[in-house]
């Protein structure tokens, strides 16, 4: 299993951050891996989406959890391993999780590494677009 947490404090306006979130779209905004992001249907639990990597590879997600103004979960299945990605909001702090388990221990380590080496960089451009 691999596990990681990133969290970044500040003055956090969690409107402005939840919108960041909320519509899809930008979500390639504040995470410069990123090509485009699509949701089917509403931002709530058990809608599903699909997020295509600048380098061509695709992604598809569920939502698995929705806490609006609060926090949402992604989980990502690809064969045996399941890649959980939690986002977490306070008017001080902000939080994203990955959680990766189901495949052999050095290679959901290896692709734990390459999933959040960009983390910290994202949560910062996403921090400051919700300060603008």
């Amino acid at each position: 299993m691999f596990n990681f947490e990133h969290s970044i404090d500040g003055d956090i306006d969690l409107s402005k951050v939840w919108e960041l979130y909320f519509d899809v779209s930008h979500w390639k905004k504040w995470d410069k891996e990123l090509e485009s992001v699509t949701l089917q249907g509403e931002f709530v639990k058990g809608s599903a989406g699909g997020m295509k990597m600048k380098n061509g590879q695709s992604l598809p997600f569920i939502l698995d959890s929705v806490t609006p103004m609060s926090e949402f979960t992604t989980v990502s299945t690809l064969g045996a391993i399941v890649v959980s990605f939690g986002h977490t909001i306070t008017s001080k702090t902000i939080t994203h999780t990955v959680q990766i388990h189901g495949g052999e221990d050095k290679l959901v380590e290896n692709i734990g590494k390459a999933i959040v080496a960009h983390i910290p960089e994202s949560m910062d451009t996403l921090l400051s677009l919700s300060q603008q």
